[in-house]
């Protein structure tokens, strides 16, 4: 039996003897006269006696008492960590659930790979030994020496905990790093499963990436059997359905030598693999999607765009892109400072999602809203028009429409086909026989079409938009609330702003009869095809508006295509309903295109929505992008 370093070997007191100036014959004491005390003192001495016992007793008492902490109290504690210096307990890393299109092809995997790994605690004493050894690391793998040292500089030098160096080596390194770990101290190279990704850049702001754990994920998972050295969720969908896709960690005790080299195995758990996600998103429209968009931006030259397509019926997000996007591939490997620090600093902004975070002015689209809002209120009916000769004076301010001349007599239907600005400043604001809305029913109805808030699309990161109010202007711009702040809001202008997915999601409440949804991308989960979890349809409101309502907005959509603003889009084979917008937000750049619209007209399958910055207007920029996806989702090929 090993010797226990903590007992504590004490003398024998009984044995103590005081030598004084004395002789011994024949094993008699003959002690000195000058030794010899007075009997007259003798009580002196029985209470120095008394002392020295007294205090004796107590050291020994203590003594005892330490013994029995050590031994007993924290005996166990003081096993495990003698036992901690030559059996480590690994976690080992479930394998990710694998990402799946609504046609079963693999969007996101995983692929094997090489990691080198650190054990702080294992690392050498010595700092030169150790400069050394991370000087030839980074030099085999191509890696900064001071962002080595720096990914694993919060990391507690006395942690046994197993952190992750680097990962993507090549075989050729890992050889090589594999060989040379058998001479250092805390460093080991394994095998991985890294995450992979087709379709990198087409699905970059819907699928996300992989990254290490922060110090603030590290918090938040540490207590959900996380480790440390794992490989998190960041965004989109990946961070979104964290839980699902993780699986369960399993666990490898194993005996180390004293250097903390693995010399055996002793007992292994495995781990269980995460749950498989489906979207709704098919990854063919979604290519194509996004080639055409690039293509319209680069030939624009504008800073950017995104087009969402849903399915108005139930919410499902069926494609949803970004241009310009970015290689998710390059995080799955280990993002380095500078590429990343090259792409936060790129004025194309490629890792912004315009889709769900974009808050744009949402220029004529919004008179869907407020065509909605009249007709509810009754302060117009589908046969209510005005005259549009070029636009409204009020006092000293022109409020123009956008056709010099004007749009002549307009009702509801002919407004929305034509975007007559006149129609909607008069339903909005109040002009001639017409009553206004207001500023406040106009917020009201459109909150009701889920404006001002998230809609609740399962991505990070959405933002709310912003809908303004008397009381906003006056506490923040310190002005009074004006008639042309109501007229221009009644037209998408002004200090409204919207999402492209609110814009979608608004345009989904008319084209399915009057429900809102929460929006979705992904359609359920489970460990295969066959067992897989639906997720709910979510229903925000049942009937934001009537279905009379709705109706008559359909037909001023409809009638944008077959004779207004949308009217390209008519030469196609499917029927179309839809709505142009042009949305000014500078005054030194061009308005930003938009389109929203739906088809078949009938029986709608489809929502497209569309927005362009800068794109100068919405039937110069957007319809055409909009007539292309239209043609290929109704074409005879993707069908099959």
């Amino acid at each position: 039996m090993a010797k226990d370093p903590f007992i504590i070997k004490s003398g024998n007191f009984s044995d103590a003897k005081i030598v004084a100036s004395s002789l011994e014959i024949d094993g008699d004491i003959l002690v000195a006269d000058s030794y010899r005390k007075h009997p007259r003192h003798t009580w002196k001495t029985i209470k120095k006696v008394n002392t020295v016992f007294l205090i004796c007793t107590l050291l020994f008492l203590m003594l005892i008492s330490k013994l029995y902490y050590l031994q007993i109290v924290k005996g166990d504690e003081f096993q495990v960590v003698a036992e901690g210096n030559r059996v480590r307990k690994i976690s080992i890393i479930p394998p990710r659930g694998v990402i799946f299109d609504s046609k079963n092809n693999r969007i996101a995997y995983n692929v094997p790979d090489f990691a080198l790994f650190l054990v702080p605690a294992d690392l050498p004493k010595d700092q030169d030994i150790e400069d050394e050894m991370f000087k030839t690391i980074s030099e085999i793998i191509k890696i900064n020496h001071f962002d080595l040292i720096e990914s694993f500089i919060e990391i507690p030098r006395e942690s046994l905990n197993v952190f992750e160096l680097a990962r993507g080596l090549s075989q050729e390194q890992a050889i090589l790093l594999k060989r040379k770990s058998q001479q250092w101290q805390g460093i080991y190279v394994g095998a991985i499963e890294q995450r992979a990704y087709d379709f990198a850049e087409e699905f970059s702001h819907v699928i996300g990436y992989t990254g290490k754990m922060s110090e603030q994920d590290y918090k938040n998972y540490k207590n959900k059997g996380y480790a440390i050295s794992e490989y998190v969720g960041k965004i989109g969908i990946e961070k979104e359905y964290q839980e699902q896709l993780h699986g369960k960690e399993g666990t490898q005790f194993v005996e180390v030598d004293s250097f903390g080299r693995i010399e055996r195995v002793l007992q292994e758990v495995n781990a269980v693999q995460g749950e498989n996600i489906y979207l709704f998103i098919d990854s063919k429209l979604q290519k194509f999607v996004f080639d055409e968009l690039k293509k319209t931006v680069i030939e624009k030259g504008t800073p950017g765009g995104t087009v969402i397509i849903m399915n108005p019926q139930n919410g499902a997000i069926l494609s949803i892109v970004n241009f310009p996007g970015y290689n998710i591939n390059l995080f799955a490997k280990g993002i380095d400072s500078k590429t990343y620090k090259a792409l936060l600093e790129d004025a194309s902004n490629p890792l912004f999602n315009r889709a769900i975070s974009g808050e744009y002015a949402s220029g004529s689209t919004f008179k869907i809203v407020v065509g909605s809002a009249a007709l509810e209120e009754k302060n117009i009916t589908r046969n209510t028009s005005i005259f549009s000769s070029g636009g409204i004076k009020v006092g000293e301010y022109w409020f123009p429409d956008w056709k010099y001349g004007g749009h002549g007599q307009t009702n509801i239907i002919h407004a929305l086909a034509e975007s007559v600005n006149t129609f909607f400043y008069a339903i909005g604001g109040g002009y001639e026989h017409i009553d206004g809305l207001g500023v406040e029913k106009i917020t009201d109805y459109a909150k009701k079409f889920g404006l001002s808030k998230p809609t609740g699309i399962d991505l990070v990161g959405e933002r709310s938009g912003f809908l303004p109010s008397k009381e906003w202007k006056k506490e923040v711009k310190k002005e009074r609330w004006y008639l042309g702040d109501t007229y221009h809001l009644a037209i998408g202008q002004g200090d409204i702003l919207a999402t492209p997915i609110q814009v979608a999601n608004f345009t989904s409440v008319i084209a399915n009869n009057g429900k809102l949804y929460e929006p979705r991308i992904v359609r359920g989960f489970g460990k295969s095809e066959d067992h897989i979890l639906e997720l709910e349809t979510k229903i925000i409101n049942k009937q934001v508006v009537s279905k009379n309502t709705v109706n008559i907005i359909r037909d001023g959509l409809r009638a944008a295509v077959t004779y207004g603003s949308a009217v390209s889009l008519s030469t196609l084979n499917v029927d179309i309903a839809g709505k142009t917008g042009t949305a000014q937000f500078s005054s030194i750049k061009d308005p930003h295109a938009w389109f929203t619209g739906f088809a078949p007209y009938k029986n709608p399958e489809i929502v497209v929505t569309i927005i362009i910055e800068e794109g100068e207007g919405g039937t110069i920029t957007a319809t055409p992008l909009a007539k292309k996806i239209f043609e290929y989702y109704f074409s005879e090929d993707t069908k099959t």
